[in-house]
C-alpha cells in the first residue's frame, strides 16, 4: 500500500491530546485555543500535532511574560498609615499623663492644655513584606505655630524593632528633621544604622514599631497645633 508523502502518527488512547492538557493546566492568565482533538486509534497529523504544540508554547510564553511584568512592578512599595492607626505611647503607668492625645478629622494631635514642657509619644505597629528592604520614611504633618516664640516641633520618628527572643529595641530608621515652615508639610528620614542588614525586614525575629514624638513649649496656647496626618514607609524586594 502506497504511503502519504505527508508524515503522521497514531495518538493511541488520547495520550497526545492529554500531554497538551498537562502543558497548559499550571497555566492560568492566558487561554490555549486553536487546539485540535485527536481521536483513539486514528491518524494524527504532524502538523496538527505541531499546531497543538505552538498553541500551548504561545500560551505559555504569554504567561512568562505576564509574571515577568508583575514582579517587575512588585520590586517596590509602601506601607501607609493615617494618624488613627496611632495611639498614646506612656512611659509609664501614671494614668494622669500629661500627654492627653486626641484625634479630630484627618489628624492626630496631644491637647496642649496637658502637654505644656514634655515630650510625647504616639506609636503604630507596622507590617512590612518578610525580606523588604526599608528604603524611605516620610510623615506628613501641619505646624501652625513654626518659627514662633512658642515653637513646638516633632522632634522625632522612628521605625523600631523589637528582638522578640531578647527583648532589645533598635532604631533602623530615623526622621530627625523638624517641621521647617508654617502649615502642611511633609518631612523624610533616612538610615537610623550603619549596618545594611538592619533595614532588612525580618519578622521571624522582630516586630516594628513606628513611633512619632513631639516636644511642647512652656508657653505654648491650648489646641492642635502640632497635627500629624499619617506616615509612609517605604521599601524594595530583592
Amino acid at each position: 500500500m502506497a504511503m502519504s508523502s505527508r508524515r503522521y502518527f497514531y495518538a493511541v488512547n488520547g495520550s497526545l491530546a492529554l500531554l497538551a492538557i498537562s502543558l497548559s493546566a499550571p497555566v492560568t492568565a492566558s487561554e490555549v485555543t486553536g487546539l485540535t482533538t485527536f481521536v483513539p486509534n486514528t491518524p494524527a497529523l504532524a502538523e496538527e500535532v505541531n499546531g497543538n504544540f505552538d498553541s500551548v508554547k504561545t500560551a505559555v510564553d504569554d504567561n512568562d511574560q505576564r509574571i515577568t511584568d508583575l514582579e517587575a512592578k512588585l520590586l517596590d512599595g509602601a506601607v501607609s498609615l493615617s494618624a488613627f492607626a496611632f495611639s498614646e505611647w506612656r512611659a509609664n503607668t501614671n494614668p494622669s499623663s500629661a500627654c492627653q492625645m486626641s484625634r479630630l478629622g484627618t489628624y492626630a494631635y496631644f491637647d496642649l492644655f496637658w502637654a505644656k514642657s514634655v515630650g510625647c509619644q504616639m506609636s503604630a505597629p507596622l507590617h512590612l513584606p518578610q525580606g523588604a528592604t526599608v528604603s524611605g520614611l516620610s510623615c506628613l504633618v501641619n505646624d501652625n505655630i513654626y518659627g514662633t516664640t512658642e515653637d513646638t516641633f516633632f522632634s522625632n520618628v522612628s521605625l523600631r524593632r523589637l528582638d522578640l527572643s531578647t527583648a532589645n529595641l533598635d532604631v533602623i530608621y530615623r526622621i530627625s528633621q523638624n517641621s521647617i515652615n508654617v502649615g502642611l508639610q511633609t518631612i523624610t528620614g533616612a538610615p537610623n544604622t550603619p549596618e545594611p542588614n538592619d533595614l532588612i525586614i525580618d519578622n521571624s525575629q522582630f516586630a516594628y514599631t513606628l513611633m512619632v514624638s513631639s516636644d511642647y513649649a512652656s508657653d505654648v496656647d491650648a489646641g492642635d497645633v502640632l497635627k500629624l496626618h499619617g506616615c509612609k514607609v517605604e521599601y524594595s524586594l530583592p
